[in-house]
């Protein structure tokens, strides 16, 4: 069986399918031990009933008017359910007086629940099971971010679900995953991010098409051409021949002393790298990367069922100093909030997460969480210069705030004293306005694009609806990055770009010749970005830009820079 799908991260593989579906969920839940005391566990339990009944609030109220009222009803009688206290007396029943983890107790309730419904005599009770089984499902997604078992997974595994959070991914890859199937999947999100970080091949097909996928079947994704081959048959495996025929050679590292970033006209050009995973900080040495631009921390709370301590987050900063050595380290505080929230975290739910508590709105509320990875922070500090990204900063206000709790927590009368230097994320379009009274209160700033732009143009990143919205190359975008250029040249401070389209060789050029000369790309693009910037002259670039930036509509400004590319 052949299915033609959609690309969100390219690569091809061969392995064993591992579908994801509720009674796979609960299975596996089942022998999750309690990762603390009784109170811990039903902390968590609360947070993903939470999270559960956002989630369906939110599809109820995205979905009224483009389907039935009766189906948009699904999704309200689920969350009545999910809120009914003799449902959840019953799971808070298996922590207190079994010492179940929060997992095992919605698996124990959820399947016990389903088989009085499904043997049923009464016809509405039956039908009542499936919903049921859909919320297991729900909240043990939430709790647990879906992850099998590693005996379960084997070898090869490639694993099809209805989505993916970003928590998830991280899971499966940390377990030898090898490959995604999911229904539903932005390229700009930060799970896609994940997957090309990672560089495992992620493919999305629509439900009807996903569920053709059966369980432990033989699976070749060709993830350039979002092509799906399930249980090949003889009429098939010309196909398959030709798809793994297709892989590229294994080609020889290329020697750091080639990646030299420098322009035809000699100007330099910094070049460091994104990563989400220790592991990846690897490519700084193997490429001979500037150091790491954006270490996105948060990730780092994912694969785990409680908040990890200082010792272990010092213990992980250090594996990636060691890895990159004397190159540039950029850490990030946590930016949890939207969908990147740890499964035992007792977040607030917001009605719109991307507009909510989320980045450094979130840490100021929470010093419980702020305080141990700024005081880690500042250990790793003195071992070696480093600098501190502050996400998602919106005014003068939350800075100056923020600036007074690391003074405290360092112990530090003002600024100047930090052990580390501290850079501002612009990632809000009111910290882009401000950008020149910001500067005057940081080392330097990083520029988000992915959600500077988002919050631009009004367009949800993770949102396949207004994907075509979601477009750096519109000249309000284009016009904000070369004035937060200009404003950092001026104060003399370092302006970097780290969002998806920095990864882009195609508009390298254009970056460079809005002034950017510093750019942080993930791992599976920067071979390509040094060849972008070798190719190119900077003065020619630059009188390039100046011509875009006085265009007035995105589709211009792609056709004008197709018509000047050499």
């Amino acid at each position: 069986m052949i299915l033609q799908g959609k690309t969100i991260s390219p690569g091809i593989v061969r392995g064993i399918s591992h579908v994801v579906d509720a009674p796979t969920l609960l299975a596996a839940a089942q022998s999750i031990p309690a990762a603390g005391a009784p109170e811990q566990e039903l902390e968590r339990l609360s947070a993903a009933v939470g999270r559960a009944s956002a989630q369906l609030d939110q599809m109820r109220r995205h979905l009224t008017g483009k389907i039935s009222a009766s189906e948009v009803g699904i999704f309200a009688a689920h969350g009545s359910l999910l809120r009914d206290p003799k449902f959840l007396s019953q799971m808070e029943a298996e922590i207190r007086q079994h010492g179940q983890s929060a997992g095992a107790a919605v698996s124990r309730v959820v399947k016990s629940l389903y088989a009085t419904f499904r043997t049923s005599n009464i016809t509405l009770a039956q039908d009542k099971a499936t919903d049921i089984l859909d919320i297991g499902r729900r909240l043990i997604q939430c709790l647990t971010d879906a992850s099998l078992a590693d005996d379960e997974l084997g070898a090869n595994a490639v694993v099809v679900a209805p989505s993916l959070t970003p928590s998830e991914l991280v899971k499966y890859a940390h377990q030898g995953v090898i490959g995604f199937v999911t229904e539903t999947c932005g390229p700009k999100s930060h799970t896609a991010i994940l997957a090309r970080g990672f560089g495992l091949p992620l493919i999305t097909l629509n439900q009807a098409t996903c569920e053709k996928i059966p369980n432990r079947s033989e699976i070749v994704l060709d993830g350039p051409h979002g092509v799906i081959v399930v249980d090949p048959s003889d009429d098939d495996l010309s196909t398959v021949a030709a798809i793994i025929d297709s892989i590229p050679a294994v080609e020889a590292p290329a020697e750091p002393a080639s990646l030299q970033t420098i322009t035809q006209d000699g100007v330099a050009i910094r070049l460091l790298i994104n990563i989400s995973d220790p592991t990846e900080a690897d490519a700084v040495a193997q490429y001979g990367a500037a150091g790491v631009g954006l270490f996105r921390t948060e990730f780092l709370y994912m694969d785990r069922l409680w908040w990890p301590s200082e010792e272990e987050c010092l213990e992980i900063y250090r594996d990636v100093s060691n890895r990159v050595g004397q190159g540039e380290l950029n850490i990030r505080l946590v930016d949890f909030g939207a969908e990147k929230c740890p499964p035992y975290a007792d977040f607030p739910i917001n009605r719109n997460p991307s507009l909510g508590l989320r980045g450094i709105r979130l840490l100021l509320q929470r010093e419980d969480i702020l305080r141990p990875q700024v005081r880690v922070l500042a250990k790793l500090a003195r071992e070696r210069p480093i600098n501190i990204l502050l996400p998602m900063v919106d005014s003068m206000d939350t800075l100056e705030k923020t600036l007074e709790q690391l003074c405290r927590i360092c112990g530090c009368r003002s600024r100047e004293q930090l052990p580390f230097k501290v850079v501002t994320m612009i990632e809000v379009p009111a910290a882009a306005l401000l950008i020149d009274d910001l500067i005057t209160r940081v080392d330097g700033i990083s520029i988000g694009l992915n959600d500077l732009t988002q919050y631009m143009l009004a367009a949800d990143r993770d949102d396949e609806y207004v994907g075509p919205y979601h477009d750096a190359l519109q000249p309000a975008v284009l016009r904000t990055i070369a004035n937060l250029n200009r404003s950092a040249a001026a104060h003399g401070k370092p302006a970097t770009i780290c969002g998806e389209l920095a990864g882009d060789p195609h508009l390298t050029g254009l970056l460079l010749g809005m002034g950017t000369r510093q750019l942080s790309v993930s791992r599976t693009n920067y071979v390509q970005v040094v060849r972008a910037i070798q190719a190119l002259r900077l003065d020619k670039m630059t009188q390039l830009a100046e011509q875009v930036l006085k265009l007035n509509t995105g589709a211009a400004v792609r056709q004008f820079w197709a018509d000047n590319q050499v």
